[in-house]
């Protein structure tokens, strides 16, 4: 019920993403600076243990998928960028976009129900830092104006919450799923989180960082 909660949660905010947040808001770096300094600590001090932990007592060579999540972003978008015309290439990104975020927040949804299954404090942390990203995805295409087209990607995570929920996920494929993720999101928020240069904002993303990381050591230490 839990993952389910999470799911929906996830679904509104996806299909309003487009209106939560203008980049024209005077406040709109600090948040994604924030955003970027609680994912940034999840995924180094939360997730790639936790991952590494089943990886090294399954196969290390699972690991491999971290770099596989991380490439196949990279190479996509490099793909497209250099080799699609120029008065198509936001249609192109648009595209390539609504296809991996489906994917992607149906793979989240899967792993959302297998920490929570792991405990409610454990998925809420994995939940967290995933709601602000899809809040403020910064990647660079245009929202889909089809209301249909939107609500098939909002109720992506729903769905994986459910296949999750009626189909036997063994470890091996949570491994290799949560791997794939931590490659997905390293890509993202280094590439697309974290504004460049001038549009930073260090102390809402050093903020974020100090943030997510006495809460981690408190959920920690309270439920060891």
């Amino acid at each position: 019920m839990i993952a389910i909660i999470f799911g929906l949660i996830m679904g509104i905010v996806h299909y309003l993403s487009g209106h939560l947040l203008s980049e024209k808001a005077h406040y709109y770096n600090h948040i994604i600076s924030f955003s970027a300094g609680i994912s940034i600590t999840y995924i180094f001090l939360d997730l790639f243990p936790q991952f590494s932990e089943g990886a090294v007592q399954i196969s290390k060579f699972l690991f491999i998928f971290v770099l596989f999540g991380f490439i196949l972003f990279h190479l996509v978008e490099r793909y497209i960028y250099q080799h699609a015309p120029k008065n198509k290439l936001i249609r192109d990104l648009a595209i390539e976009d609504s296809v991996i975020s489906f994917i992607y927040h149906f793979i989240v949804g899967i792993i959302i129900v297998n920490f929570v299954e792991q405990g409610v404090m454990k998925g809420t942390l994995f939940f967290i830092p995933i709601l602000l990203y899809t809040a403020v995805s910064t990647l660079p295409v245009d929202k889909t104006k089809f209301k249909s087209i939107r609500f098939i990607l909002s109720i992506s995570t729903l769905l994986g919450v459910l296949f999750a929920s009626f189909v036997n996920i063994t470890i091996m494929i949570d491994n290799i799923l949560l791997g794939t993720v931590i490659g997905i999101l390293l890509f993202t928020v280094i590439r697309h989180s974290i504004p460049p240069s001038e549009k930073g904002e260090p102390l809402s993303f050093i903020i974020g960082v100090v943030l997510y990381t006495l809460m981690i050591i408190f959920l920690n230490w309270s439920f060891v």
